[in-house]
């Protein structure tokens, strides 16, 4: 895969959940749909998976069903919505392999890759729950510049362990920087949510990096989005310890 798309693609999207995040839940659930609808595009071709349609339409249903139970959810913790939503997307995708089976040898794995999309899809919502918690709405902004930067400093140059160090850096320093400009949040709170999101991104960088068989640019795609979906579940616990 190529390492620029998947930076681009990650890029472009902690840009959009940083924007979106600065204008409320609303918007930001916005922007967490159209990521979860580009992940489950290119999950199939990412993980293999032999049915395609299948297996966007589990990713896409899981990650939409979560987006609108976290949003619309009225109590604390909004994210009990979001396993309720990969409870029932992990029911369809086992009915969906019975009525559409996969080739022999080959239904195990299109059942786990499906069901780990649609996990990563509903983990998406955690954007959405970090930004309902009162106080942790700066950190959605924070995380989300935070990756934006690791994923540019990650194709800064031919090497990938200068590129991990810049990226981790990087990445670092904005969060700290971003913490010291929001009232809600001190700079070492936006320091230690920046690293994260860093390193979050750097590890799935570098295991896409590693599968030089697939060279579908939907994958690639797929992979960037990947890294800024998992990383909403990091701001959301980073939101409940620092701001509580």
């Amino acid at each position: 895969m190529n390492p620029s798309t998947r930076a681009t693609a990650a890029a472009v999207t902690a840009a959009a959940l940083a924007v979106s995040g600065y204008y409320g839940p609303r918007w930001l659930a916005v922007a967490v749909l159209a990521l979860s609808f580009m992940l489950a595009i290119g999950w199939p071709a990412l993980t293999w998976t032999p049915n395609w349609l299948v297996g966007s339409s589990v990713v896409l249903g899981s990650g939409a069903l979560s987006t609108v139970g976290v949003l619309l959810g009225r109590d604390e913790p909004f994210l009990r919505h979001m396993v309720v939503a990969l409870a029932a997307s992990v029911v369809i995708a086992l009915v969906l392999e019975v009525l559409r089976p996969s080739p022999p040898g080959q239904v195990i794995t299109a059942v786990a890759s499906t069901v780990s999309g649609a996990t990563v899809a509903a983990s998406g919502a955690s954007w959405i729950a970090a930004a309902r918690t009162p106080g942790a709405k700066d950190l959605v902004v924070v995380g989300a510049a935070s990756l934006f930067m690791a994923a540019i400093a990650s194709t800064l140059t031919s090497k990938m362990w200068v590129n991990t160090i810049l990226a981790i850096t990087l990445g670092t320093g904005i969060g700290g920087a971003s913490g010291s400009i929001f009232e809600s949040i001190e700079w070492y709170g936006g320091a230690l949510v920046g690293l994260l999101c860093a390193c979050t991104f750097i590890s799935v960088h570098e295991l896409t990096r590693r599968d030089l068989a697939n060279r579908n640019p939907l994958a690639a795609i797929s992979s960037g989005i990947l890294s800024v979906t998992v990383a909403g579940s990091l701001v959301y616990v980073g939101g409940r310890i620092l701001v509580g």
